[in-house]
């Protein structure tokens, strides 16, 4: 399997074992119907104020093995944001770290080294949290994305990738970009185990109004669905005798199914004539049809929102307060 490397790996990839254990101190509690009561709820919730590789490295001893689901949306690494981790590692307490980490090679650091630095010990730290049916969600965008991949491949391995969800994040093109318009930003998925499956998405009358009952078949609505198999096969090919004695030939590629599949389901009523004998339908019904699986396209800012929007909705929260860059809508929250 293919490996990324840069100045500083050999520090940090076993770093997250060297961090020590700090105790989280609990400073107070909060409840929504009772605000002037700080005292402990014992909810589970926690808000952590500190550097996030001390506070992973603290959430082991309870969470480790727990976790079934972790979001993340590390610095971008755009070039020109504020963040504590920024290209310049002006912050003194990653002046300190990469210092005591790397050492002197710290000093040769490019911005992407810099990057991968702080990245890797978090997402192993995060990797330890996961349960066996953990799954973890990263926000980036195409500054990191690649390197991004490559490190989470090493680290959750190759088998656990499940997606890489695209979603508009502009609502309108910058017609001012040299290049292209950058409209659109990844979330990597990796789950902690191969063959983990998201929940499936409730159907809508939209998803369902191309399913009819003609014929008032007693199981309900259904639509004709899809005949012909998708690669060509000898043991396909074959014609369907109808009732009328007409010889039904079969699609290019030949039958969905062999010939005895096609006399079961025919006998079992899920395929059926038409009234002329001329064609044979598959009868694919609603009420056999579970939720839908979701698309990793998230084009419909109506459904998925965008950073405008997400501004928006916090301002009317915080009115004059200074807000964050870059956020997220409220309405993904629901997918």
């Amino acid at each position: 399997m293919p490996t990324l490397h840069w100045i500083g790996k050999d520090k940090v990839i076993n770093h997250h074992a060297e961090v020590p254990f700090c105790v989280l101190e609990h400073q107070y509690g909060y409840r929504g119907d009772n605000p002037s009561d700080t005292s402990e709820t014992h909810s589970g919730n926690k808000i952590i104020h500190g550097d996030n590789l001390k506070a992973l490295k603290a959430l082991l001893p309870e969470y480790e093995g727990r976790v079934d689901c972790v979001y993340i949306d590390p610095p971008y690494n755009t070039g020109n944001e504020g963040w504590i981790y920024n290209d310049n590692v002006s912050d003194p307490h990653i002046l300190k770290w990469l210092g005591e980490v790397v050492g002197s090679e710290g000093e040769d650091l490019s911005r992407h080294d810099k990057w991968l630095c702080m990245m890797y010990p978090r997402l192993r730290l995060l990797y330890q949290l996961l349960s066996p049916k953990g799954v973890i969600f990263i926000s980036i965008d195409k500054n990191e994305f690649a390197n991004l991949n490559l490190i989470c491949e090493e680290i959750f391995g190759r088998n656990s990738f499940v997606a890489d969800l695209i979603w508009r994040s502009a609502d309108s093109s910058n017609h001012d970009a040299k290049q292209f318009s950058y409209d659109y930003n990844h979330t990597l998925v990796y789950s902690k185990e191969p063959g983990w499956n998201p929940n499936k998405i409730e159907r809508t009358e939209d998803n369902n109004k191309h399913y009819k009952n003609p014929d008032n078949d007693p199981k309900g609505p259904w639509y004709a669905g899809n005949l012909s198999s998708p690669n060509p096969r000898a043991n396909l090919v074959y014609d369907v005798t109808s009732p009328q004695g007409i010889a039904i030939h079969p699609p290019k590629n030949g039958w969905r199914w062999s010939r005895e599949t096609m006399s079961s389901m025919i006998e079992d009523g899920k395929v059926v004539f038409s009234e002329d004998g001329s064609r044979i339908i598959r009868k694919t019904y609603l009420c056999d049809q579970k939720g839908l699986v979701p698309s990793d396209i998230w084009w419909d800012i109506e459904d998925t929102g965008h950073n405008r929007n997400a501004k928006y909705e916090l301002k009317k929260s915080f009115q004059k307060r200074t807000l964050l860059s870059y956020l997220r809508p409220l309405s993904q929250q629901n997918l």
